[in-house]
């Protein structure tokens, strides 16, 4: 699409609506789930499973996602993970046990990675390279938006209903994001390539040294957003701050996120990705890594507050990444490769913090994880030249 023809307001429809009520659904459920299983008279760590069973989901399902993707085009493939992941909602509320309750949840992550991989290779088509990142950092809030939006309505309906509505507002929102894309005719929706050069595994092989320096930079930004959100809480309990101050800090700390996500936008389409990127990587890094200085509730808010802000700054920064790096005849096909490095980050994040602080204490997990950011930094600086440069820097 033509910079002339573009339009962000056209994206609100097919794109941004769409995501916002996804993201609610997805945020609805993952409160619930692990009270569902307890409630089946099972552990914490079989409750805990539910999430990773949703988790690996995702990440096992980015393969299939793109031959559907390709096979059916985009906007069909956003529709069929819609109404399919209602399904699954719909199986949660039925209360039919443990097992369906894993199916659900491995369901709904599967879909969640159809309708990802969809929406990334569509905005990808219609949104030009010099819109991109402040298209993509929308998208971004859109997501946040949806993050708090979710728990909020489940919430709402567990209190009037029980815990098993929260199922079906999952299923509701799912088929309402499912309305939004329906909304816009085809005809204004292209779709991808039929996909002739090669299979994800072909096309991953192909472009190994984009996957290897710049996939791996992005799977080690994405572990690090995990972290913050799974290390930070942890260290709150270690340090005794109890749960209504920890979640008054983390609801704070997240308006942050929220308020400055499009600041990533113009940071990338003002001075490229390197100023997203590096300086979200290096400030994790060091903030991490300086954990152990954290002793009482005035250093863990500048801690919260810090990784807020970095978290912001690079806001869209894989979508975009990605994006800009798909070849050609292969778009979802690279993208499906990639997000399943992403994903990848966003699953090892947890067991990674689990085994080091066994080992060796959260501190020194965290620190660890810290010095991993350092290398992503690096990765991002070496190779966004060769591989995803900002041609309309130049412009």
């Amino acid at each position: 699409m033509s910079d002339k023809e573009f339009r962000k307001r056209n994206l609100i429809l097919p794109i941004y609506l769409p995501s916002l009520l996804f993201e609610a659904a997805l945020s609805a459920l993952f409160p619930v789930l692990p009270v569902s299983a307890t409630e089946y008279g099972f552990d914490l760590a079989s409750a805990g499973a539910v999430i990773t069973a949703a988790m690996l989901g995702t990440l096992l399902f980015e393969a299939p996602a793109s031959l559907i993707v390709n096979r059916i085009g985009e906007r069909a493939s956003m529709l069929l993970a819609s109404v399919v992941a209602a399904g699954f909602g719909v199986l949660g509320f039925l209360n039919l046990g443990y097992v369906a309750l894993l199916i659900a949840a491995v369901g709904f992550g599967a879909m969640f990675s159809l309708f990802g991989l969809s929406r990334h290779s569509l905005l990808a088509d219609l949104v030009p390279q010099d819109h991109r990142a402040k298209s993509m950092s929308l998208l971004g809030g859109s997501f946040r938006g949806g993050a708090a939006l979710g728990p909020v309505l489940g919430s709402v309906f567990i209190a009037n209903f029980g815990i098993e509505s929260a199922y079906l507002v999952a299923a509701a929102l799912c088929l309402l994001g499912g309305v939004s894309v329906l909304a816009v005719p085809a005809k204004k929706l292209s779709s991808s390539p039929s996909g002739q050069n090669g299979n994800i595994w072909e096309v991953a092989v192909r472009e190994r040294s984009k996957l290897l320096t710049l996939g791996v930079a992005s799977m080690i930004i994405s572990a690090g957003r995990t972290i913050r959100m799974i290390g930070l809480p942890l260290l709150a309990i270690q340090l005794g701050i109890d749960a209504a101050t920890s979640s008054f800090i983390f609801g704070f700390t997240g308006l942050i996120d929220f308020a400055l996500f499009y600041a990533s936008g113009l940071i990338m389409d003002r001075w490229g990705k390197f100023w997203s990127s590096v300086p979200t990587l290096i400030a994790l890094g060091v903030s991490y890594l300086f954990a152990f200085l954290v002793t009482d509730l005035t250093s863990f808010w500048v801690l919260a507050s810090a990784t807020a802000l970095a978290n912001a700054a690079s806001a869209g920064i894989n979508m975009v990444l990605g994006a800009d790096m798909a070849p050609e005849g292969s778009r979802s096909e690279f993208l499906a490769a990639f997000r399943m490095l992403t994903s990848g980050g966003v699953v090892a994040a947890p067991a990674a913090i689990s085994g080091i602080t066994a080992l060796l204490g959260l501190p020194a997990a965290l620190a660890i994880t810290g010095l991993i950011n350092f290398y992503g930094a690096f990765l991002f600086w070496r190779y966004l030249p060769l591989h995803a440069p900002d041609k309309h820097l130049g412009d």
